[in-house]
């Protein structure tokens, strides 16, 4: 992937981000990371942003290229940084995001560049992102999909989104199972009708046992759908555009206001 020059003040946007005093590196990880990707930290007494700023600045400079300031983002963003502090991570990546989508660039959770739709302006990110808030309200998206795509519908990441929605349900499956496991597994043991860890009803009808089973192939079919091709596959191959977008988080809306009326059954270990 060719990557666009950045300009000096989406420079600075992504130095605030990494070097926020909320939930930015360290002075120490800032000073270990210039080291690692081989840029010179001119004024390391200087603040955060400031010693990351004049790092990038310099080697641009010398290198007629703001190449260097990808490869920083990405050895920023391997997902290894994130296990105990996925928090911070996230909120980085969302920052980061922001200035990149500007180029139609964007960085996932697996650590990797990938092209999106460019957008022109901050303001008409704003102004997709309230659209899609606006029209999932009006659909009567349930709050857990909400919460679970923030980072995602802010920066107007159809893709991410609703691949991270799906992931929201088995997420949620094993809050109440306390089952390990993920995906097929993980939902076909879950509702199982014959030894269940969730229900739906009391299972005593045929009905009934059929509601159980047809909750629990909308989940198989989700996750299919939408977890596992958009995992594997480029976005290319796999266009979410705005419409199927809410398509599928009003799916996921259904299956987690249907999670709502479920019970948890305890297993004796």
């Amino acid at each position: 992937m060719g990557f666009p020059t950045l300009l000096e003040s989406e420079l600075l946007a992504v130095s605030k981000a990494l070097g926020d005093t909320e939930f930015g590196f360290t002075g120490t990880e800032i000073g270990l990371l210039l080291s690692e990707c081989g840029l010179k930290d001119i004024d390391s007494k200087n603040t955060k942003y400031k010693r990351l700023f004049n790092a990038f600045c310099e080697q641009s400079r010398k290198d007629n290229s703001t190449n260097c300031v990808y490869k920083f983002i990405q050895v920023c963003m391997e997902p290894a940084r994130g296990l105990n502090t996925q928090s911070a991570y996230e909120k980085r990546r969302f920052e980061i995001n922001r200035v990149l989508m500007l180029k139609g660039i964007e960085i996932r959770d697996d650590g990797n560049f990938y092209k999106i739709t460019k957008a022109e302006s901050l303001s008409e990110v704003e102004r997709r992102t309230r659209e899609l808030k606006n029209k999932l309200s009006c659909y009567g998206a349930h709050q857990r999909v909400l919460i679970c795509c923030r980072e995602e519908l802010l920066v107007d990441d159809y893709f991410h989104a609703v691949q991270e929605a799906v992931k929201g349900i088995c997420d949620r499956v094993r809050e109440m199972s306390g089952l390990l496991t993920d995906g097929n597994e993980l939902i076909q043991t879950a509702f199982s009708v014959k030894n269940p860890y969730i229900v739906l009803n009391s299972l005593r009808t045929t009905s009934e046992q059929n509601q159980q089973n047809g909750l629990k192939e909308i989940i198989l079919g989700l996750i299919h759908m939408v977890r596992n091709v958009t995992a594997h596959e480029l976005r290319i191959r796999w266009d979410i555009n705005e419409n199927d977008a809410i398509d599928i988080l009003q799916q996921v809306s259904f299956v987690h206001k249907y999670m709502d009326q479920c019970i948890p059954v305890r297993h004796l270990t």
